[in-house]
């Protein structure tokens, strides 16, 4: 075990300086060297981070902290609260469940409940006719976001009576209005609170930061499903209110095509509990 210089808060929770979220993770157990008051042992239920601290929430059975307390020591493993050591094959982050889906979220309606990729040439909805259409090429353009963090993994495009040259894009958008890590901007991490030492830029329009499918082509139908299938899933998630753009090109004679994508995710929430609010999980 690793110790560290920390502050109470309650008998709950403390904070330590800096930005130790990737050590203080859910899961991981602690002892607290509370002075006089002797060790308290516990785990980690939930860390957050802001002004240069780490504030840390223990678990409801853990011992109760004291304002003796001095130091924290945490475990170089972390385990589950019955003791086993939590061993990953897998690559869905802690404190995330899996979640299928082709419909992004609504910042009012709710999860699961915002625009779907999907697209039908019957019709002139989300047209995109901007100078990178190629010639004799027609677009629609499709952007979907959600309302907490979302780690990629797989998916799969589904099309019918796609002409040949059909092709789809889709890219990571970081919208108008956000910092975005960019090695070429000017603004420091630390002056948007951040740790670290990159470098971030602001985005006065949307703003792609990663291109998630590049120029893949769809001829025919594939109601199977087109699979798109990657080792792991995204190291860093999509930030909340970040777009997933999808841009679908076909033919200017096609009125028939269609399809729609689906994705496999992980994410922190699927549904609202009872009690839950749309503010209380971003």
């Amino acid at each position: 075990m690793v110790g560290i210089e920390a502050n109470y808060i309650d008998i709950n929770s403390f904070s330590v300086i800096g930005n130790l979220t990737d050590i203080f993770i859910p899961g991981r157990n602690i002892k607290a060297d509370c002075g006089e008051d002797g060790f308290k042992f516990g785990g980690i239920l939930s860390t957050s981070y802001g002004d240069n601290l780490t504030t840390v929430n223990l678990t409801p059975n853990s011992d109760d902290l004291t304002n003796d307390l001095i130091q924290i020591w945490y475990e170089v493993s972390p385990h589950m609260e019955d003791g086993r050591p939590i061993v990953r094959a897998d690559t869905r982050p802690l404190d995330t469940q899996t979640y299928f889906t082709c419909r992004g979220d609504d910042s009012t309606a709710g999860i699961g409940l915002g625009k779907a990729l999907r697209w039908d040439w019957s019709d002139d909805d989300d047209l995109y006719e901007g100078d990178d259409v190629p010639f004799g090429f027609k677009c629609k353009q499709i952007d979907i976001s959600f309302i907490c963090p979302l780690y990629p993994k797989d998916g799969a495009i589904y099309f019918f009576d796609c002409p040949w040259g059909c092709f789809v894009e889709m890219w990571i958008v970081a919208p108008a209005g956000s910092y975005y890590p960019n090695p070429a901007g000017g603004i420091p991490a630390s002056a948007l609170g951040l740790p670290g030492k990159d470098m971030y830029a602001y985005a006065s329009d949307d703003t792609p930061v990663s291109k998630y499918i590049n120029n893949h082509f769809l001829y025919g139908s594939c109601p199977m499903g087109d699979e798109l299938n990657a080792e792991g899933c995204s190291v860093d998630p999509i930030p909340p209110g970040w777009i997933l753009r999808g841009r679908i090109y076909t033919l200017t004679s096609d009125n028939t095509s269609k399809g729609f994508a689906s994705f496999e995710t992980y994410r922190c929430h699927s549904v609202l509990l009872p009690g839950q609010t749309i503010d209380s999980i971003h």
